[in-house]
């Protein structure tokens, strides 16, 4: 499928009140498992620290699908299905969103496919709650031979805290699990096998998931942190953060397309018995080892006793005598200077001894201009402008078409040149 056209809902249309709706999360209509399901935990206003009312309407949910489920202390919710057996698939989701005031949903038909927004300009949680929606249809979802271990995680918006603590406490839920699939990644293309702090998947792995995704128009990707590197990394198995059907998270143009969340779940419905029979037949050697951590600033985490980054500057073209200026990047791959540029906000956060700025940049789509002189941050500007404006003290920071932010390739290889030499001095 092409790249989704993004949808943006002019700021001239009049802004709708926001009001709170009081709903009974103790009960739901019976049958739902559809547009509808999903429209009634959008309804749910459950952002990070106050989840109570997500959980207990997906506890209520699992009961009455006798499936039987636990918490923990924090929040999180454990579960498996009917299925009996060893060698389980972890499936994993968050229950928590950034929204800051509930969201007044609708339902739209649009050509080929049914949109899901808010008519409020308020978040409607699609980030993650399509991977909820889809935990709990897989887990009784008859179509399924597959066991199935389910971890639905509190606080995740806030640095992946609750899988965290259920790593930190509770791993041996997960002991005979041998692969691990948060579904929590914008668009419909993408299967993330490495995030910007971890690798989550061997090379063997990662080339098997593009021979299973290519009849889908799914790839590999590079993603941003999401509960699957605390998962892979205390499991030392394989993970995939894979896509849920939703754009524009954290803003109140998010959306989601349903014929993109229904290419999810169909996606995830002919993978699962695909891996299940690939590590019934693998010796159990296979598990994956390798979690080396890029990024110091992994959500507040001792800043230097993990960086494992480049301290080799004469290889990235730094002159170790005198000021080099960069115009462009063409000395780099555009994967390499993306890197490059979130370790100067992770550089800059720690400096203010903060961890903000990159949290709040980390989901955004990045990408060079064609003459290679400028860094887009896609949607930048809509997404999240505070964060624009704060890159502005650092950086010459401009608005593009659809609300990019432009960032000169130049400012930001000398931003770490400087760096380098006032660390040097």
């Amino acid at each position: 499928m092409s790249e989704k056209e993004v949808i943006v809902y002019s700021d001239d249309e009049e802004e709708e009140v926001s009001e709170s709706k009081l709903i009974d999360v103790t009960s739901r209509k019976k049958g739902m498992n559809g547009v509808e399901l999903l429209r009634e935990m959008y309804e749910i206003f459950s952002p990070s620290g106050a989840e109570h009312a997500m959980a207990t309407y997906v506890s209520n949910w699992l009961a009455e699908h006798d499936i039987s489920h636990q918490f923990d202390s924090a929040g999180n919710i454990y579960a498996k299905n009917a299925i009996q057996g060893s060698r389980r698939i972890l499936v994993n989701a968050h229950m928590d969103t950034v929204a800051s005031a509930p969201a007044n949903i609708v339902v739209k038909k649009v050509k080929d496919d049914v949109i899901v927004c808010s008519s409020n300009n308020q978040v409607i949680g699609a980030d993650d709650k399509n991977g909820v929606w889809s935990v709990l249809k897989l887990l009784t979802d008859e179509s399924v031979r597959v066991p199935l271990s389910a971890l639905l995680c509190v606080a995740e918006e806030t640095g992946c805290n609750g899988s965290d603590f259920a790593m930190s406490n509770h791993s041996e839920e997960f002991n005979d699990c041998v692969f691990a699939i948060t579904i929590d990644r914008r668009g419909d293309t993408d299967i993330i096998v490495e995030n910007y702090d971890i690798k989550l998947c061997s090379d063997t792995m990662k080339a098997q998931l593009n021979e299973w995704g290519e009849p889908f128009g799914c790839s590999s990707a590079t993603g941003s942190i999401s509960d699957i590197s605390n998962i892979v990394s205390a499991l030392k198995i394989n993970g995939i953060n894979l896509f849920a059907g939703y754009y524009n998270a954290h803003s109140g143009n998010e959306y989601t397309s349903m014929k993109d969340l229904a290419k999810s779940y169909k996606f995830q419905l002919e993978l699962l018995p695909k891996l299940h029979n690939y590590f019934m037949r693998e010796d159990t050697t296979i598990k994956f080892t390798d979690t080396t951590k890029s990024y110091g600033a992994y959500y507040g985490k001792s800043a230097y006793s993990n960086y494992t980054g480049v301290y080799d500057w004469d290889s990235y073209g730094y002159s170790q005598k005198g000021v080099k200026v960069y115009e462009h990047a063409s000395d780099l791959e555009e994967p390499e200077l993306i890197q490059e540029f979130m370790d100067t906000v992770d550089d800059i956060d720690l400096y203010n001894e903060k961890y903000e700025l990159y949290n709040e940049i980390m989901e955004l789509e990045c990408s060079l201009s064609t003459s290679k002189k400028t860094l887009k941050l896609e949607m930048a500007w809509y997404m999240c402008p505070d964060a624009c404006q704060m890159l502005g003290y650092y950086f010459t920071v401009t608005q593009g078409t659809n609300g990019d932010a432009c960032i000169p390739v130049s400012e930001i290889r000398n931003y770490k040149y400087q760096s380098h030499l006032n660390e040097e001095g």
